[in-house]
């Protein structure tokens, strides 16, 4: 379960003849024998044809599927290092992202030679379709721009994550002859400089999300474009920019919140309204269109074929608002029903010291051509997320209304339809559980997954849901499984519920600061497997789920903003980064509350890949 065998040539500057031997792989071979050799292919007798500008920049686009691009340390540096996840797996797998996770890395870690080595095999392949196209003669000029646009869209892509990452890098724009292959680092305004120089490019000749043709569904588009410059203007601190282009990608009517944040992370909320950009995977039995994104996160044993790495970590799950909806949406626990309507549960793996799981990474064990073959989309930019950059650059530039609006916007799809909440977090149980219990069919199912030890329902008596394996976990099946405690609730204000919808109806009748009465049976069992069952009441105070921030101070709406960025975009690979630009205090608070040292001096940009200081005489960054 390592990546050894999807290792790639060391360092950028030996990426060219890979790229290029790719890059033409699909192409047809010149049928004229007396100017050129028979299925001898170059950059100057490739870019002949539009189809042939077409599969360069598929092949510009395929890095985004690489295992060093969107898989395992990148998902360790932009997750895993950050207070939103733990390692996960088992302790002696993988023990570079234990590292990361531990703040205590070193520039010899695969955790940043890897990404280095993908991110710059992007901008060659990138480099090499531009200059292609640019020469052609012969294509449609509409095309033509288009494909170039998209291709400075991935370049820009790809040095957005290399400047945050390492900071200045060596900046390539065009494909190296062998005397260039050793480049200094430029500043990190310079390669920001290009990054808002190809994206405008890229804005002004892509095509809106509705021009495209279903058939070139997935393709960077000029909201694409305009939502990943709003986020770079964040970073650089160039707020009023920031929000112009925000603004521009509101106004367009291109793109719309998701109805349902539950259903959004599955097949069918991919590509929908909210989709501003992600990459494209189609798990086939033949292979070659899926990622292993989703295969690394997986379950880690029963019934989902995964490696269990990159676990919500407590501090995530306690960091949500009393009852916020999205906290069941992000983290899968044992023995919860899986999202895919089966029936089947996870099942608890002893040999892992986090259990939690990203749900919105879920795959299917039926996934054609295997767990490494994954279908899941990479939802890389969302209507939410630019919502959210908007708010921050408005707040920042003292528009103070629009801020609290597009904030506001997220937190009420957040909600599901709901008003109150008692702070608990609920769920179906699993008639697996139930037979375990022995409790009759007709028992009410929805029992308290978890109640956070500040929240109300805590307070007022609620127990969080807990088991153990008594036994094979989680070879076995049905796996042996002792219930702890399982508050199951029965009725509302006294109206029995069976359902999850039931109780969110009744718990809807009650206004903030209004009276919920439970009736709840708490199942135990001892270790000899004896259930005992004992009716409680209990009174909690409901409060209001998710209300509208309304504080004009900015200070106070600027972290309203961060807290709801870590909310809504939990587990998708941007908390990292967001710490580091929010500034050094409240990175050093969050490891802080982990027991982690983040120091401000050093971890504010990762250490240049050893091979590439050895080799190209990079500087390395301060500390490392």
């Amino acid at each position: 379960m390592n990546g050894s065998a999807n290792a790639s040539p060391r360092g950028w500057r030996r990426l060219r003849l890979g790229a290029l031997t790719l890059l033409l792989a699909a192409a047809v071979p010149s049928c004229n024998p007396e100017t050129e050799p028979l299925g001898v292919l170059t950059t100057e007798s490739f870019f002949r044809t539009q189809d042939q500008a077409v599969q360069a920049t598929n092949a510009t686009y395929s890095m985004l599927r690489d295992w060093r691009v969107h898989v395992f340390s990148w998902i360790g540096q932009t997750e895993i290092a950050s207070d939103d996840a733990t390692k996960g797996s088992v302790p002696g797998d993988a023990g570079f992202l234990g590292d990361l996770d531990n703040l205590n890395f070193d520039p010899g870690s695969i955790a940043f030679r890897d990404p280095w080595e993908g991110y710059y095999q992007g901008v060659y392949r990138a480099n090499v379709a531009i200059q292609g196209i640019s020469g052609m003669g012969g294509i449609n000029e509409t095309l033509k721009a288009r494909l170039l646009g998209e291709n400075k869209f991935l370049r820009a892509y790809f040095y957005f994550f290399l400047v945050r990452s390492y900071g200045g890098v060596p900046l390539i724009t065009a494909p190296l002859a062998p005397s260039e292959f050793t480049q200094p680092r430029a500043t990190k305004e310079q390669v920001y400089a290009q990054i808002e120089q190809d994206l405008l490019d890229a804005i002004a000749v892509l095509p809106e999300k509705s021009e495209y043709a279903a058939a070139d569904l997935g393709r960077a588009t000029k909201g694409a474009a305009r939502a990943m410059l709003a986020e770079a203007y964040l970073y650089e601190k160039k707020y009023e920019e920031a929000f112009t282009q925000a603004q521009a990608v509101v106004t367009s009517g291109q793109y719309a919140l998701y109805p349902s944040y539950q259903t959004l992370f599955t097949r069918e909320g991919e590509n929908k309204e909210e989709s501003i950009f992600e990459v494209q995977a189609v798990a086939l039995e033949q292979g070659g269109a899926g990622s292993q994104y989703a295969e690394i996160q997986g379950v880690r044993g029963t019934p989902n074929l995964g490696w269990g790495f990159n676990n919500p970590s407590p501090e995530l799950e306690q960091s949500y608002e009393p009852g916020d909806p999205r906290l069941e949406a992000t983290i899968m626990y044992p023995w919860e029903l899986l999202p895919d309507n089966s029936g089947r549960v996870v099942y608890q793996n002893p040999s892992m010291p986090n259990n939690r799981y990203n749900q919105k990474v879920f795959l299917s064990p039926e996934t054609p051509g295997g767990a490494g073959n994954g279908g899941v989309n990479i939802r890389r930019s969302r209507y939410a997320h630019l919502l959210l950059t908007g708010a921050e650059a408005a707040a920042q530039t003292n528009r103070t209304g629009q801020a609290q609006t597009w904030l506001n916007l997220v937190r009420a799809r957040a909600r599901s339809g709901r008003t109150v909440t008692i702070g608990a977090y609920e769920e179906l149980m699993a008639t697996s559980i139930q037979s375990v219990l022995g409790l009759p069919a007709a028992t009410s199912r929805v029992f308290v997954r978890y109640a956070d030890p500040t929240d109300p329902a805590a307070v007022a008596g609620l127990r969080s849901f807990q088991s153990e394996c008594t036994g094979s976990c989680p070879s076995s099946s049905p796996p042996p499984v002792r219930v702890i405690n399982a508050d199951i609730i029965q009725a509302v204000n006294a109206v029995p519920v069976t359902t999850l919808e039931q109780y969110y109806t009744e718990l809807n009748k009650v206004a903030p600061g209004g009276a919920v009465v439970l009736t709840v049976l708490r199942v135990t069992q001892s270790a000899a497997g004896v259930t005992t069952t004992t009716p409680v009441t209990i009174t909690v105070t409901a409060q209001a789920l998710l209300p509208n921030v309304t504080t004009a101070d900015k200070q106070q709406l600027l972290v309203a903003i961060w807290n709801e960025r870590r909310a809504e975009l939990a587990m998708e690979q941007h908390r990292w980064f967001d710490l580091i630009r929010q500034g050094p205090e409240r990175a050093v608070a969050a490891f802080n509350a982990q027991g982690k040292v983040f120091d401000p001096n050093k971890h504010v940009v990762y250490p240049i890949p050893a091979g590439e200081v050895a080799i190209a005489g990079l500087q390395q960054n301060q500390g490392y």
